[in-house]
């Protein structure tokens, strides 16, 4: 955690209980007084002055607020996955800023695993605000909860104007996803990946995309995890995308 995000609408503090104020104590060995980040999800980050109350609890006093990180210009769409596999994949997509996150039931997937409450009970967005801690970032991937692959495409295009639109494939991918590097090195460039389940995409999953505009790509020959496949994607789109540079590294300023 590098970071503290707070709920909207409720004060700059936490309550004597919080598991995050017992992290600042034991884990991070911070005293009164010290400086620490803070914010409020999914809207601004500051620099505070933390200060210990009487009766265990802990307040954050804005100092200065820490220039924004702008979301990455990218929405995935993940199989239903087993709860632990999901829950790394939720925490990952904050961490690397993805804008919305979707998932859906795949052909070839596991049908209770929909029914897990980590999707229906709001413990989703426990793990989406985790990964934004560890990103020290206050900003917090959508989410959403498809019924169909058809809904999925749909929910993860509509994030973006003219979006690049691929989906990782093991088995009968036509380009690799560096390919599209040239693309989205563009200013504003914007891309959504749809990524199978554990098994893959079904025969109709590819047939459907292919006629629905997406590219199936190639990462390698591995056959990843789940998980794995989220976060190379993501991690090779936010690398290829100009927008995700920091200012000194954009070609103008080399």
């Amino acid at each position: 955690m590098n970071c503290v995000l707070l709920p909207k609408g409720y004060p700059m503090r936490l309550g004597a209980g919080s598991p995050k104020l017992a992290h600042i104590r034991e884990t991070l060995g911070m005293r009164d007084g010290c400086e620490i980040f803070a914010g409020i999800a999914g809207e601004k980050l500051w620099v505070c002055r933390l200060h210990f109350e009487a009766g265990g609890g802990a307040a954050f006093e804005p100092l200065r607020e820490v220039p924004a990180q702008k979301p990455m210009r990218f929405a995935a769409a993940v199989a239903f996955a087993r709860p632990q596999i999901a829950q790394r994949i939720l925490f990952e997509a904050a961490c690397l800023g993805v804008s919305r996150l979707v998932f859906y039931p795949a052909a070839k997937g596991e049908a209770a695993y929909a029914k897990s409450s980590l999707y229906s009970g709001g413990k989703f967005s426990e793990w989406l605000e985790k990964g934004a801690e560890q990103a020290c970032a206050p900003d917090i991937p959508e989410f959403f909860a498809c019924g169909s692959l058809a809904e999925a495409c749909g929910c993860i295009a509509s994030a973006f104007p003219n979006p690049l639109r691929v989906a990782p494939d093991l088995y009968e991918a036509t380009a690799n996803l560096w390919d599209f590097a040239p693309r989205l090195a563009e200013g504003g460039a914007a891309a959504c990946a749809v990524l199978g389940g554990e098994r893959g995409f079904a025969d109709s999953d590819r047939e459907y995309l292919r006629g629905a505009g997406w590219t199936l790509v190639s990462m390698g020959g591995r056959v990843m995890r789940t998980d794995t496949a989220f976060i190379s994607t993501c991690a090779l789109c936010r690398a290829m995308m100009l927008d995700n540079r920091p200012t000194a590294l954009k070609p103008e300023n080399l």
